[in-house]
Formats: C-alpha cells, structure tokens, sequence
C-alpha cells in the first residue's frame, strides 16, 4: 500500500512540474519590444531581407508569422474586399464572361450596396486597441478557424512596424494567440 501511495506521489509531482515547465515564458526581444511566448513554443528567425522575420511554432498552436521593419513592407493584415454585385446583375456578368465566377473572384446580393459597405463577407473583424501604451490594430476572424488572428502595429517608438498573425486558429489557439498579443511592452 505504501509504494501505491509514494507511486502516486511522485506521479502527481511529475506531472505539476512537467505543467510549471510547459507553462513557463520565455522573453524574446524584437527591435525594442519584448513578447512574452509560452515555454512549448520557441521563436525561429526566418530570412528576411528588408526586415526582421521570424515564426513563434509550438505543439500546441500553428505556425506564427512575425515581421519587424519599416510600414511599407511590413503586411499590415489588410486583405481587399471581394467585389459584390447586385443578384439583378449575376445573369448578365454570367452571360459576359461566359462562365460562372466563382466565390473567390465575385460575390452577388440582393442588398449589394449594404453588404459591401457594411463588409458583410469580409472573413475578418478589424479594431484599433492600446496594449501596454501601444497603439495596434487587432484582427480577428468572424468565424474561429477561418481567417486571421493577428497584430499590427504601424508606427513604434523607433519609427519601424510589427505584425504577427497566423491563419485559420482552432479557438485555444486563438486564445493563446491573443494572450501574446497582450503581453507586448516596450522594453526598459
């Protein structure tokens, strides 16, 4: 009965410091910010010419983009609407190009002009919030496993931009993804 009870002991303490381990953060520092990334995850440097590049990649979430440099290079998560046309028109533009458009390429409604303006099929939400005193533009998918989770940043203290993002998260990722985000500071 003993060894039953000192088994199990020690089973529970494994796995607490096996939690802890996995658990813990690491600090990387990229330009002038410091990002806090779980322990089962690691930051790999990419190649980048004209700017920093880097993917956060772990057991437990996708593969995240990182990008640090100047605003024109930097993809700033914006992803052009697809055009949206009146229902009334989809027999013409049919007829025109002699076959049917896909989804990818052109979209139709009965509320064409509402629906393009109000960005009604757009896969992605976009909102301006502050992180630690830092302006940044968060993007999150309408539907969690389509889209983008992400964050840009378009002007830093020294003038460069950061954008992270990953696409198509299951909905722990994307939590975790977001707990990042809100882990950015500058540095000192």
């Amino acid at each position: 009965m003993r060894k039953i009870i000192a088994f199990l002991f020690l089973g529970i303490c494994f796995c607490k410091c096996a939690s802890n381990v996995e658990d813990a953060i690491h600090t990387p520092i990229v330009g002038n910010l410091i990002l806090e990334i779980p322990k089962g995850m690691h930051l790999v440097e990419g190649n980048g010419i004209d700017s920093y590049v880097a993917y956060i990649v772990g057991a437990k979430m996708d593969t995240v983009h990182l990008e640090y440099g100047n605003k024109g290079i930097i993809y700033d998560l914006h992803i052009e609407s697809l055009p949206v046309f009146p229902l009334s028109q989809k027999e013409h533009i049919v007829k025109t190009l002699r076959k049917e458009p896909t989804a990818d390429d052109v979209l139709f409604s009965e509320y064409a002009d509402e629906d393009r303006e109000e960005k009604i099929f757009d896969k992605n939400y976009y909102m301006y919030d502050t992180v630690n005193t830092i302006v940044v533009k968060l993007v999150q998918p309408k539907k969690i496993g389509n889209g983008i989770t992400g964050l840009f940043i378009p002007r830093l203290k020294d003038g460069k931009s950061l954008g992270i993002y990953a696409r198509n998260l299951d909905s722990s990722a994307n939590r975790n993804l977001l707990k990042m985000f809100r882990s950015i500071r500058y540095k000192g």
